[in-house]
């Protein structure tokens, strides 16, 4: 296709087509220092959208606003932007999700445009790309804000005078309620905790509303035990594979709080077996922190492991044991003619009589993370009466906002249950 020139008003620029059916423009802005003509050129699929950034060029340079290189693309932008986000200057966890975001995602995509000319089309053409990708909308608002975080960081240096991400079409989190044990589960579940390895762990959680993290790095002298109350000083953290003590999410994480009657005596359960754990390892014991919780050998505990191994197992156990309830069975003569059979919805399951059950949404203990024993506790205490500046200070947060948003509807509800 031949070259299709358009020349405007004076001033104005220049407009032609390419032969790819784009358009492209060109202008004159003055003469930089050195008396060396200023030109910049844009593109897009439109000639009223380039003559629009034709003009804003314009209106740059009359306002002042100091003319930037239009050569800069998204892509050298945001690996400049991401270097200055590497630890110590963010936290190790936050750094690996911009990174992974911004390497898998954001460059791929809008990468090779040039960053002066990146609009809000582009930008909803990408939402729409991520959609067809079948991201969860959680997953899109963490890419947006990420963008957008980037996009600031070039209106700061001068480099756009504005954040197309403002203008384009709004990303919500969709979040959904936190998931939080009935009564029933409640029971299910510390009945199918029986005897393990971190039965009290999860009693602790289930009685004080701990962060995991918070657990895991609990010292066994931040327990006041004549006073039955604990400090909450320092979190296990788990980043890149590696597992080590930190500081807490905020500042208010820090803090000391009661223990019910039930807590102590989980604590009490715990130090009489890590010392018989210590006794039998001898000098293979390695707990050098002084943890309460720790794995078989002293090491501090993996919060992958737990839920890959010891949740998951509690959990399926919890639903033998509500099947075995509903059909007036013995739950160990149900596990017998079902070893280590998966528990799913419509899954069928063998019963000692010689007949058979199908599995009902109602049996399955599922979506229970670590997070899920801090909701609980908190839905009980907002289900039980207690004020919700109460509720929020024990539970460490920020501003009572912040508990009303993630727990404020929910203790009632699922407490009812």
């Amino acid at each position: 296709m031949a070259k299709e020139t358009k020349r405007n008003r004076h001033g104005s620029g220049t407009i032609y087509r390419t032969s790819d059916g784009r358009y492209r423009g060109q202008v004159s802005l003055g003469v930089d220092q050195n008396g060396k003509r200023i030109r910049r050129s844009v593109s897009g699929n439109t000639r009223r959208e380039v003559q629009e950034a034709i003009t804003r060029l314009q209106n740059d340079a009359l306002r002042g606003i100091a003319i930037a290189d239009d050569r800069i693309t998204v892509k050298q932008h945001f690996e400049d932007w991401l270097r200055t986000k590497r630890p110590p200057n963010t936290r190790s966890s936050t750094y690996d999700k911009y990174a992974a975001h911004v390497n898998h995602d954001i460059i791929p995509a809008l990468g090779r445009h040039r960053l002066r000319e990146l609009s809000y089309r582009h930008i909803n053409a990408f939402y729409e790309m991520l959609d067809e990708r079948h991201l969860s909308p959680r997953t899109v608002f963490d890419i947006r804000s990420i963008l957008s975080m980037g996009l600031e960081d070039a209106v700061r240096k001068e480099l756009i005078t504005r954040n197309p991400v403002k203008v384009a079409a709004k990303r919500s989190k969709c979040e959904t309620e936190a998931r939080c044990l009935t009564p029933d589960e409640i029971r299910w579940f510390l009945q199918a905790a029986k005897g393990e390895r971190l039965e009290d762990a999860f009693i602790l959680a289930l009685n004080t509303g701990m962060r995991p993290g918070e657990w895991m790095g609990l010292p066994w002298d931040a327990i006041d035990w004549h006073g039955s109350k604990l400090t909450i000083r320092q979190a296990v953290h788990e980043e890149r594979g590696k597992v080590f003590l930190g500081p807490l999410k905020t500042e208010n994480g820090r803090r000391t709080i009661s223990l019910p009657r039930e807590a102590l005596d989980a604590l009490t359960r715990q130090r009489t077996r890590q010392d018989e754990e210590k006794l039998a390892l001898g000098d293979a014991w390695n707990n050098k922190n002084n943890l309460v919780f720790t794995d078989s050998k002293g090491n501090m505990l993996r919060r992958t492991n737990i839920v890959r191994r010891d949740l998951k197992r509690i959990c399926r156990r919890a639903g033998i044991l509500r099947i075995a309830e509903r059909l007036s069975i013995n739950p160990e003569e149900l596990e017998l003619v079902n070893p280590g059979t998966e528990l799913t919805v419509n899954q069928v399951l063998n019963l000692p009589s010689g007949g058979t059950y199908k599995v009902q949404q109602t049996d399955i203990l599922d979506n229970v993370i670590l997070y899920t024993f801090r909701h609980t506790h908190a839905s009980l205490l907002i289900y039980q009466g207690v004020d919700i500046k109460t509720v929020s200070k024990r539970l460490g947060h920020k501003s009572i906002n912040i508990t009303l948003h993630v727990f404020g509807k929910i203790g009632i509800i699922n407490m009812a249950m």
